[in-house]
């Protein structure tokens, strides 16, 4: 089993058997991979709380026959502040419902990783929501080379995904 490094973020995560945790991070050096986080679920698991959405984390990931396996994490930041306030909590998912959608597993994308990571940070520093909604969904299209000035982003963002996101921001 080879063991690989890198950032991700907590894009989502649900149960997997009886104690574990199957995740998904959008990770800076190779897109959306889903691993398995065993005896996530366990009181006396090393993960903790740090496998909850939102959280930039320095991965250690084995790679499995089927699924990936987390070996271990390390909290860059959890972003506390998007999670204590029901606002940034809405704004934040609108983020990470819009990645997730728009990446295919393994499908390395750098700007994608940079602007979800920094998007974040500026939310949780209180930037104006509805400036900061302006700039993830118009460099979203940039570097997704969708953007066009004529159009409002979010139905440029629809068409992309297949689906109306606009829902997703109330």
């Amino acid at each position: 089993m080879a063991l690989y490094k890198t950032k991700g973020i907590v894009l989502k995560s649900r149960p997997f058997e009886e104690a574990g945790k199957l995740v998904t991070f959008f990770t800076r050096d190779f897109g959306k991979i889903t691993a398995i986080a065993k005896g996530a679920k366990r009181p006396t698991s090393k993960f903790g709380g740090r496998l909850e959405p939102f959280t930039l984390l320095d991965l250690s990931i084995a790679s499995g026959r089927n699924l990936d396996i987390l070996s271990q994490c390390e909290t860059i930041n959890n972003f506390r502040a998007i999670r204590e306030n029901s606002k940034l909590l809405k704004m934040g998912m609108y983020f990470l419902k819009v990645i997730n959608k728009a990446t295919e597993e393994r499908q390395k994308n750098p700007g994608l990783f940079k602007l979800l990571a920094v998007s974040l940070m500026k939310l949780s520093e209180g930037e104006p929501l509805d400036k900061l909604e302006r700039y993830f969904d118009v460099n979203f299209l940039r570097v997704e080379g969708l953007f066009r000035k004529d159009i409002p982003p979010d139905i440029l963002i629809g068409e992309h995904l297949g689906e109306d996101v606009r829902p997703w921001k109330i």
